[in-house]
């Protein structure tokens, strides 16, 4: 298992590099046989992912939640795989440069920061269902939040190009405006109510089962307001009906708390999330 985790974690930056230069080529080139090839491209790096996640927790015996920067590569999975999932239901492939994108920046962070796979060892905290429920409702919630995030991003690119009367490549290859601002609502729905959940288990569970849980805790505060700015945001567009685009604004920078909640607060000030 290890000799494939090391394989797979040394090959799968060279595949979704491959796939998103096939997408972009399809995206601003049009041609036929990027676009014949992105799809297959994308399912072979997502294989590559699949074993590598499963190489690297069958070596462990856990999931790869020790620390942020793993936990990087599965929400790199799961966005490749949602949209994979939305590719195939809805034949939308516009954006799929952009979230093959993001895979691919989330996996290079994560392959560059992660500990070495040798490295590790087993933490019976992990094996607690409280634990491994918080955890998974977390990962849902963050992967939904970036998934809104990319239509998000889309949303403003294409609305300025709107306003300022440039009709160009953008324009031409990505969805309506309602329709990139309706996938980022809706992506935004589902991160705040796995997210809440992901919260609620934090604060009433994790007390009795980590030693050094306490209340003051920077991860907790900033999950918390992470929350409370997509909430808000999600509150705002069904009760005063704000605009879209500042729906969308106030949703990316949630998404930038996410990150620093994620790398930063979590590496450098967070106690009881580092579970090594």
């Amino acid at each position: 298992m290890l000799a494939l985790a090391r394989i797979c974690e040394a090959i799968l930056p060279l595949a979704y590099s491959s796939a998103f230069a096939i997408y972009a080529l399809a995206f601003f080139r049009k041609e036929e046989g990027a676009a014949r090839w992105r799809r297959p491209a994308l399912v072979v790096a997502l294989l590559i992912h699949t074993a590598l996640i499963y190489a690297q927790t069958m070596y462990h015996g856990h999931c790869l939640v020790y620390t942020p920067f793993e936990m990087l590569t599965l929400i790199s999975f799961t966005i490749t795989l949602t949209y994979l999932i939305v590719e195939l239901a809805s034949g939308e492939r516009g954006t799929g440069m952009f979230f093959v994108g993001l895979a691919l920046l989330l996996q290079t962070i994560s392959i560059m920061f992660s500990p070495a796979v040798e490295d590790q060892s087993a933490n019976p905290v992990l094996l607690n269902d409280a634990v491994g429920l918080h955890i998974s409702a977390a990962l849902i919630g963050y992967t939904a939040f970036a998934i809104s995030a990319v239509y998000g991003g889309l949303y403003l690119m294409l609305y300025h190009q709107i306003k300022s009367n440039r009709f160009g490549t953008f324009y031409q290859r990505l969805p309506s405006l309602q329709l990139l601002e309706r996938m980022s609502e809706k992506s935004s729905i589902v991160g705040v109510a796995f997210l809440a959940v992901a919260i609620a288990i934090g604060l009433i569970y994790l007390p009795g089962v980590l030693p050094n849980f306490h209340y003051y805790d920077p991860k907790l505060i900033v999950t918390i307001a992470v929350w409370a700015i997509y909430a808000s945001a999600l509150l705002a567009k069904y009760v005063i009906k704000l605009e879209g685009r500042k729906v969308v604004i106030l949703s990316l920078v949630g998404f930038f708390g996410t990150i620093i909640s994620m790398t930063l607060i979590n590496f450098v000030l967070s106690g009881f999330h580092r579970f090594q």
